[in-house]
Parts: C-alpha cells; sequence; structure tokens
C-alpha cells in the first residue's frame, strides 16, 4: 500500500503540476476563485480517470465514474483548504519557470502550479492507495449455453409436477376469468 500510495502521490503531482503551469503559461499565476475551483472540478475529474484503476480497464466505468464525482466534488474543497491555509511564499520566484511571468503576492496556495499539484496528489494518493489491482473472481460457466440453477442442482418437471391435476388448474383458473385464450 505505501508504494501505491508513492506512485498515486507522483501521478497527481505531475498532472496538477501540468494543469497548473498550462494556466500559468497563459497569465493566470495567481488564481483567481472562478478560475482556482473551476479549475479544481477539472483536476479531479482528471485524476478520477488515471489513479486507481484506469479508465481502459476492463469493467471499470462504473468505478471511474464513481470517482470522478468524487473528485469533482472533493477537489474545490481542498483547494478551498489549500488557499486559505497554506499563505507562506513560495521558496523561489515564479519567474525561474520557464513562460512563467512574475506576480506579486504569490504564496503555495495560490501559486496555480503548486495548488493544483497539491489538489491533485491528495485525490491521486487516495485513489490509488484504495486501488489494490485484484479483480473479483468470474463465475465459472460450463458450456456456451450453460445455465445452472444458482445452486447448481437440476431438477426434473415430472418429478415437480407429480400429484398435480393440471385440468383440475386449468378449471380453477377458468372460473376465475384466468383462462388462457
Amino acid at each position: 500500500m505505501p508504494l501505491r500510495l508513492l506512485v498515486g502521490l507522483i501521478k497527481g503531482i505531475l498532472l496538477g503540476g501540468l494543469i497548473g503551469y498550462a494556466l500559468a503559461a497563459a497569465g493566470l499565476t495567481v488564481l483567481p476563485a472562478w478560475a482556482a475551483y473551476g479549475g479544481a472540478v477539472v483536476v479531479g475529474l482528471l485524476v478520477a480517470l488515471v489513479a486507481g484503476k484506469p479508465i481502459w480497464a476492463e469493467d471499470a466505468r462504473i468505478e471511474v465514474g464513481a470517482k470522478a464525482v468524487a473528485g469533482a466534488v472533493v477537489a474545490p474543497g481542498l483547494m478551498a483548504l489549500a488557499r486559505n491555509f497554506l499563505e507562506m511564499g513560495l521558496p523561489m520566484s515564479p519567474s525561474a519557470i520557464p513562460g512563467v511571468t512574475a506576480a506579486d503576492g504569490v504564496t503555495l496556495g495560490t501559486f496555480a502550479i503548486t495548488s493544483f499539484a497539491m489538489v491533485a496528489a491528495v485525490l491521486a494518493g487516495f485513489f490509488d492507495a484504495d486501488n489494490d489491482g485484484t479483480e473479483p473472481p468470474k463465475p465459472k460457466q460450463r458450456g456456451k449455453d450453460a445455465k445452472a440453477a444458482p445452486t447448481g442442482k437440476r431438477f426434473n418437471v415430472d418429478e415437480v409436477l407429480e400429484g398435480v391435476d393440471l385440468e383440475e388448474l386449468e378449471e380453477q383458473e377458468a372460473k376465475a376469468g384466468r383462462a388462457e385464450p
């Protein structure tokens, strides 16, 4: 599990950092609230596609859909925590990063690259740590069209209908008005 958590953290840092870098290179070095929270929703959705069981895995659509909804709901909350509580300055100037212009008042929680990387890392860490990689066993079929009862036992129709008077049943249904045409 610690290895899966580490892999998830790395996936999240890379994905969130790339999205944050794209926004910072586009001129949004210090994120306004609308860009931060809207971007967090997008990061939550994208992290759900690749962290844990990825979308391209067999029978993964329902699980990935649930993770995407959870990521889209939780990511803005994580972004709010980052923006409000991580108010320490960056250890270097943002202008040292190619394509990013310097901005005044940049903190760890408001800088696009670091805030998205942290949000994505937390989500991907949880999603990857939760995924143990094992698949539940699929039921075995004996043949192409094998349809066995859940207990695996077969029954004989004649034994089941033994002692049942079919003519009497038809008469009772006719009296009740449920006779077949």
